[in-house]
Order: structure tokens, then sequence, then C-alpha cells
């Protein structure tokens, strides 16, 4: 009888692990826009990225760098600067991402720093989280700041 219940606790274990190794981490590539440079932009991805690593149900996109260059490709993106949401789903499709986080990024006057991002499910095309930060602007450890304040409260289902 011992043998039986150690047995059904062992196979009920293996049920379990095999689930939760087959529940899929979900896979978000970060674009960040705004009218900063790009030495700016890499700040606020790196920070995005980096908040990202630990969470369990979210996993950066391991190319994250072909998805910005398969972006800045696009024609919409010559002509305007800034990528609208369907090229964004669309080739997010194509990289087989996911989700994508789309950050956007205003310094004011260099004195504000707004920034607001979301969470867009590339299957889908629904927004299911955003988030908007601002703080005054001394210099880009402020970008590094609110971009993991915002990735935060983008990927963890406690925050609002």
């Amino acid at each position: 009888m011992k043998k039986i219940s150690v047995l059904i606790l062992l196979l009920f274990s293996c049920v379990l692990f095999a689930e939760s190794a087959s529940a899929q981490t979900k896979t978000v590539a970060v674009y960040v826009e705004g009218k900063i440079g790009n030495d700016d932009k890499s700040i606020v991805t790196s920070a995005v990225l980096a908040r990202m690593s630990g969470n369990k149900e979210y996993a950066p996109f391991e190319r994250n760098e072909a998805f910005i260059d398969a972006l800045t490709h696009e024609q919409d993106y010559q002509l305007s600067g800034e990528v609208p949401e369907k090229e964004i789903r669309e080739v997010g499709g194509r990289l087989g991402v996911d989700y994508v986080v789309a950050v956007n990024v205003v310094i004011k006057d260099n004195e504000t720093c707004y920034m607001s991002a979301r969470l867009i499910n590339l299957e889908t095309g629904a927004i299911v989280k955003t988030a908007n930060q601002h703080r005054q602007y001394t210099d880009s450890s402020v970008l590094t700041a609110l971009a993991n304040n915002v990735a935060y409260r983008l990927l963890n289902k406690q925050s609002k």
C-alpha cells in the first residue's frame, strides 16, 4: 500500500512538473520611439529588458535588435520616424514574438521626461496593459528609472 501511495505521489509530481514546463513563457520584444537620440533609446530598451529578465511569465525577445532592424526598414518608419501599431504587429508576427512593449518617450523642454508604454498582444492586437510616468529630467539616469518602473507596472499582475 505504501509503494502505491509513493507511486501515485511520484506520478502526480511528474504531471505537475510537465504542466509547468509546458506552460510556455511569452516572448516580448521592446520598441522605443519618441524624439530622443539612439543612445537614449538604447538606455530605455536596456532598462526594460533588464526588468523583464526576472519575470516568469514574459521573456525578453532574444534577438531584440533584429526586431528593431526589421521595423527600421519599414516604409512608414522611414517616412514618419514613428512606426504605426499595425507595422509593429506585422513585424512581431513575422519574427515569432508573442508581445511587444511599445515605449514612447518625450523630453519636454529638457525639463520633464514623459514615458508611456503599452503591452500589445500580437495575436489579437489587444493592448493588455498601459503605464505612464513622468519625472523631472536631469540626465539619462531618469530614463533608466522611468523605464524600470514602467516595465514593472506593465509586466506584473499586482501592479496597476
